[in-house]
């Protein structure tokens, strides 16, 4: 029996690396069910958002294949709310995780020292906030996909799980037609 019975993972994945890996396999240990949003989902084809909602999935789906058969972890888009209140985007985020879950015990998330300010104080106190390290995988999208534009798969291999290595020409290409 786990800790938690729903977990919820939200990141934009821009690209799928193993810090982000790192934070969903911490939510798997310790929740029943997790759910991931893949942020931003509506948005792409630009320089912060290159790589389709498809895409991102996609590069989710081949690591964690066994984890959705046995429907412990699903994988849902979350569009874009807009610019405004912040906690008026924490409360949509919790609304659209409650529609396809149910109750969601806990949120799971790389240390973002302000993100429990994004919720109300409801959601606050009634949901467990689960910060894990990155200090391990010092790594972020923006310096992988400068990577795949230098064409330094050496470099960007390192911090990508191996079942995704296929992905690279791929997503260097659409990041240079950008």
């Amino acid at each position: 029996m786990k800790k938690y019975k729903t977990g919820l993972v939200l990141g934009r994945f821009q690209t799928f690396h193993k810090g982000h890996e790192y934070i969903i396999n911490k939510a798997l240990e310790i929740c029943s069910k997790v759910l991931v949003f893949i942020g931003s989902s509506d948005k792409y084809g630009t320089q912060e958002n290159p790589f389709s909602y498809e895409l991102r999935k996609k590069l989710i789906k081949k690591i964690y294949e066994n984890e959705i058969k046995k429907n412990q972890l699903i994988i849902f888009p979350l569009a874009d709310l807009g610019a405004g209140n912040v906690t008026e985007w924490g409360d949509y985020l919790f609304n659209e995780a409650e529609k396809l879950i149910g109750k969601v015990d806990c949120i799971v998330y790389g240390k973002e020292s302000k993100c429990q300010s994004w919720f109300s104080e409801e959601i606050r106190t009634s949901v467990n906030f689960i910060p894990v390290s990155r200090d391990d995988i010092k790594i972020n999208a923006s310096t992988l996909r400068k990577y795949m534009k230098e064409n330094n798969f050496e470099k960007w291999k390192k911090f990508i799980n191996e079942k995704n290595w296929d992905e690279f020409e791929k997503m260097r290409e659409i990041l240079i037609e950008i």
